[in-house]
């Protein structure tokens, strides 16, 4: 006879490790991103300042590399939040209220971030350093979705464990 709560961890345990697994792979994708996309982004955008090479094509070059750093930053802070989750599911804790505050933490960092993202992608765009500025505005629209996904979800986690305390408070 199979022994069901050996079975029912099994699901939750390969989650987990799935979980884990994806986080590893965005992570190493956006570190990808900074070490490789930033500087050729940053100084194709800019070729009338390159053909100078002179102290306001790096002054221009430094700034926006920094700008498109600090910006990343709070992407791998997410998948912080994103990793401890995936702890809650393994644990079978993910209906709780330390999963409501990953997610709910996870979205309002993002929509913070793509403000921040957004306005200094208008700012480099209008001193005419900013070549990828349609790109830049569909992957801020992109990020809006998914921390809208985050509340989403924040919400519907909160609703069930709800719900999860009032079935055992019944048992």
């Amino acid at each position: 006879m199979q022994n069901f709560d050996n079975g029912a961890e099994r699901p939750a345990k390969s989650y987990h490790g799935l979980m884990k697994a994806a986080v590893v792979l965005v992570a190493l994708c956006g570190a990808a991103i900074c070490v490789f996309w930033f500087p050729y982004g940053v100084s194709s955008g800019m070729p009338a300042l390159a053909e100078t090479g002179g102290r306001e094509y790096w002054t221009a070059f430094a700034s926006e590399c920094v700008f498109f750093y600090l910006a990343a930053l709070p992407c791998f802070v997410i998948a912080g939040y994103l990793w401890k989750v995936s702890d809650l599911v393994r644990e079978g804790r993910l209906f709780s209220a330390a999963g409501v505050r990953c997610f709910h933490r996870s979205a309002v960092i993002l929509f913070f971030d793509l403000i921040f993202f957004l306005f200094g992608n208008i700012v480099f765009a209008r001193m005419g350093l900013n070549g990828w500025f349609w790109l830049y505005i569909f992957l801020t629209l992109c990020g809006a979705a998914v921390a809208l996904l985050f509340f989403v979800v924040a919400k519907c986690l909160g609703e069930a464990a709800k719900l999860q305390e009032e079935s055992d408070g019944t048992i």
